[in-house]
């Protein structure tokens, strides 16, 4: 009777997933009027609270009334209000009670808070449901009833002064999820609640090696899904063993709130483990398929400097499709991707109301904007978001590139953070022109990249760039030196502002550090709060704990360019 009832409501869900991604392929044809409509009740249902007066909501009729009474904002413009709302106050900014706020990763500064009200989370549902509708277009074979591995966290990780809970919006989502199909999944809902990353992952691994039906895995990042197959590679001997016993090794700390059902849910598995080992040892080239035949795809962000992790994902997956769903952030969910090609998403009308900085005004004391149906291919914006969560016309520093459209929806590709800018004389180098001239450079001695962060060097005269390359095992240029100079025409390249300034700056530093360097930064950056399971390496560090790691890991002095 429990197969029969899941049957019924796996095949509910999948129907509710197809009528909303009608709904937004309708709404994808008149994508501007879609969006202003939503503006205009987000201005109604907030007009009653201190915002909403002191910018006159009760007048506002149009989008051109709203740009004309509510100015652009960044975070230091809501902060004040952002924290009456954690100490408690109800309507600062929304008309619904705050209940609780997403933490942001932090990657360009301070964490920062954003408010969640019960309203904006229904809307965000209804939003992920029309995107698992577009995913299930995209990919027949994940329409199958199978359990998921899902690499995320539901662990809250901290309270407000006024004592609401705190996390990183993917925390949220997978409360939601586990909420809305609890069966769907190949953990117990208790193992989302472990907080340390290492024994998560170790359990996530366990759970899903008892699942030989597995369909899918996912992760917030590539990074994510990299890590799952690398552990799976490091420490095979002890889940065989766990697996074949229905128990679970010592070492793995396990909160005393969830250990008891935790424990409970683990069952003996002797022929899994030796199929499972069998496999294991022949290596773990294109291991997921030979472990789970049944895996539609992986899933997890691939956009941006995100692609070289999916890069090595390549050896454990093989063909298996990686699909980068969404463009999700902290304050509303941007976009879905339509297809299994780049990671390129097509903007969702109804999520939040977008304006647009052209690239070339982003310094501007009183940019331009453009709405989501003036876009040009081919061109850059800022994004800016109005939500029903509290954000007024808040820039959001994420700068990304229209690449088509769909219907009159543009299609855009992330390019790069505002923060993660490289910029001494005015050359203004993005991670995304970073990653292009390391490719360049690594590929001309088929070197491999594991990760890369850079700094600005303030003390040499005059100022330099800094960069710091971790490359795969065995991996040695014939001279550092050469591949400084490399990575240098490179960056000239991908950057030609960079190549403009290039007498101005000083000789660019290359610091090859020791293996393993990034992922101690990533537990680094985990222990000063972020998540573990959606740390993202900053592609632009400054001054302090960060930079003094890189430093101390370096295998020797730096490599440098030969001075223009």
């Amino acid at each position: 009777m429990s197969s029969i009832r899941s049957a019924l409501l796996h095949s509910a869900f999948i129907g509710v997933c197809r009528l909303a991604r009608l709904r937004f392929e309708a709404q994808a044809y008149r994508a501007g009027a879609v969006n202003e409509r939503l503006l205009l009740d987000i201005v109604k249902r907030h007009r009653g609270t201190e915002f909403g007066r002191r910018h006159r909501f009760g007048a506002i009729r149009t989008a051109g009334d709203f740009q004309r009474a509510v100015p652009l904002a960044t975070y230091d413009d809501f902060r004040a209000d952002i924290e009456r709302a954690a100490r408690g106050e109800r309507n600062v900014l929304t008309a619904d009670p705050v209940t609780s706020f997403a933490l942001t990763s932090g990657t360009t500064g301070t964490q920062k808070l954003v408010p969640i009200t019960a309203f904006s989370m229904r809307r965000l549902g209804q939003t992920i449901l029309a995107c698992r509708g577009v995913q299930l277009e995209a990919l027949p074979a994940s329409r199958a009833d199978r359990p998921a591995a899902a690499l995320m966290s539901a662990a809250l990780t901290g309270r407000t002064e006024g004592g609401l809970p705190t996390g990183p919006v993917s925390c949220y989502m997978m409360r939601a999820a586990l909420e809305r199909q609890p069966g769907a999944w190949a953990s117990p809902p208790q193992a989302f609640h472990v907080v340390t990353q290492a024994d998560a992952l170790y359990l996530h691994l366990l759970f899903a090696l008892a699942q030989p039906a597995l369909g899918v895995i996912v992760a917030p990042f590539a990074s994510g899904l990299l890590d799952f197959f690398q552990a799976l590679e490091a420490r095979w001997p002890a889940l065989v063993d766990d697996l074949g016993r229905g128990a679970l090794r010592p070492d793995i700390a396990l909160p005393p709130e969830v250990e008891q059902p935790i424990r409970a849910a683990l069952r003996p598995h002797p022929d899994r483990a030796r199929a499972v080992a069998k496999e294991l040892e022949r290596g773990l080239d294109g291991i997921a398929r030979r472990l789970w035949p049944a895996l539609s795809h992986v899933s997890g962000a691939t956009s941006g400097s995100f692609r070289i992790y999916a890069e090595k994902l390549a050896r454990y997956v093989g063909e298996l499709p990686i699909y980068s769903p969404f463009y999700v952030s902290s304050e509303a969910m941007i976009g879905v991707n339509l297809g299994l090609g780049a990671p390129v998403y097509a903007l969702l009308p109804s999520s939040a109301f977008y304006e647009f900085i052209p690239a070339g005004e982003l310094d501007a004391q009183r940019p331009s904007v453009r709405r989501i149906d003036e876009l040009s291919e081919g061109e850059r914006y800022e994004i800016v978001v109005t939500t029903h969560g509290g954000l007024y016309r808040y820039r959001m520093g994420d700068v990304i590139e229209v690449a088509r459209h769909h219907r009159r929806v543009p299609v855009v590709e992330f390019i790069h953070r505002r923060g993660c800018l490289l910029n001494i004389a005015g050359e203004k180098t993005s991670e995304h022109a970073i990653l292009r001239a390391l490719d360049e450079a690594l590929s001309k001695e088929a070197l491999g990249l594991v990760d890369f962060s850079t700094m600005e060097d303030a003390e040499s005269a005059p100022r330099r760039y800094v960069v710091f390359v971790e490359l795969t095992e065995g991996s040695r240029p014939a001279s550092a030196e050469r591949l400084a100079e490399r990575l240098d025409h490179a960056l000239c390249a991908a950057n030609p502002r960079y190549a403009t300034h290039r007498g101005r700056l000083g000789p660019l530093a290359l610091h090859l550090v020791q293996p393993g360097t990034f992922r101690e930064l990533r537990e680094l950056l985990a222990r000063r709060g972020a998540s573990p399971s959606q740390v993202k390496v900053p592609r632009v560090v400054a001054e302090g704990p960060l930079a003094e790691l890189l430093m101390a890991r370096r295998e020797a002095a730096p490599a440098r360019a030969v001075a223009p």
